[in-house]
């Protein structure tokens, strides 16, 4: 039931495919003729015909990656439970994807953790080459941040061509702050709208918004308002 939950679809121009945001299952492109080109997640349950499309983990220079299980080194993490699978236009081309992800981080690495406090958030960009097959993480925010920034669901990584920045809305941090036990002081949401330049990892623009709950935030320009 509810097996794909897909939350976000983008389109790729150069091979007239999509790329599905499917929160129980991975990131996963697929072409007009409805095949599967390659898969963004865990290599662990994927059947003969899926399997060989999961996408190799590699470093900055192009190295494989150690991987054990849904588990790997150098900091490389697949996404989990996440939305917002968008292709980065302006820096892609035939080859090679970027692509911007807010992963929510439930059931990371395929278990819930000991504490409840220990789950976080993170948005991540990727770098995907299409003909080697591999994936490098080259960033990531929000595993320093920890439980407070948690959002169990929903939430944007969005990159701004007009900044060269990256917009990352935590949108339903706090949310779960009951469930985390009784020495966790319960507070309403709190969702956190942040601007990151690209590279950094220290936002240039932070807002908390207090006693709400959200979906999607991302800035518009005038001028878009009033066009659309």
């Amino acid at each position: 039931r509810n097996w794909a939950h897909v939350n976000s679809i983008d389109y790729d121009p150069t091979d007239d495919s999509i790329i599905l945001s499917a929160r129980h299952q991975g990131i996963v492109k697929i072409g007009r003729d409805h095949q599967v080109k390659w898969i963004l997640a865990s290599p662990v349950g994927w059947k003969k015909g899926l399997a060989e499309r999961v996408l190799t983990p590699v470093d900055k220079n192009s190295k494989p990656l150690k991987c054990e299980g849904s588990q790997c080194e150098g900091g490389f993490d697949w996404s989990w439970t996440q939305h917002t699978a968008w292709r980065i236009d302006s820096k892609s081309t035939k080859d090679v994807i970027y692509l911007s992800v807010f992963d929510n981080g439930d059931a990371r690495g395929m278990e819930q953790p000991p504490l409840p406090t220990m789950k976080y958030s993170r948005a991540v960009v990727y770098k995907i080459d299409q003909k080697k097959m591999t994936v490098e993480q080259i960033w990531e925010v929000g595993k320093d941040l920890g439980y407070d920034y948690f959002s169990p669901v929903t939430g944007i990584t969005k990159y701004m061509a007009d900044k060269n920045s990256v917009v990352v809305f935590y949108s339903t941090a706090g949310l779960l702050g009951p469930s985390a036990g009784p020495n966790v002081k319960e507070e309403p949401a709190h969702p956190y709208l942040t601007e990151y330049r690209w590279g950094e990892t220290k936002p240039a623009v932070e807002l908390k918004i207090n006693s709400v709950m959200g979906y999607q935030a991302f800035p518009i320009s005038v001028e878009q308002a009033f066009t659309h």
